[in-house]
């Protein structure tokens, strides 16, 4: 997936992230991607650099395929709910 820079998304890691992930963010959270200065620009190799959204404090180095925006996470988590199985009760 390619992002934007200033565009905010939903963190979800993929299984770089989660093998060797150098941030503290968590599933769900919310990051803007930020181009900084002097440092390769989004997309680069895949990758970003993100900041949170209200501070614009930086975070880190992510992979870019772990970014969704809002209407493909809540989308992913729809089809999620519905594949589960449904518990059935026994009496």
């Amino acid at each position: 997936m390619r992002v934007r820079a200033n565009q905010v998304y939903v963190y979800y890691p993929n299984l770089l992230d989660r093998i060797d992930g150098r941030t503290d963010l968590k599933s769900g959270d919310l990051v803007r991607v930020k181009n900084l200065y002097g440092c390769p620009r989004a997309n680069t190799m895949n990758h970003c650099h993100v900041v949170t959204v209200d501070t614009g404090e930086f975070i880190g180095l992510v992979h870019c395929n772990s970014l969704y925006t809002k209407a493909d996470y809540a989308e992913y988590l729809r089809a999620k709910v519905l594949a589960s199985p449904v518990p059935t009760v026994t009496t």
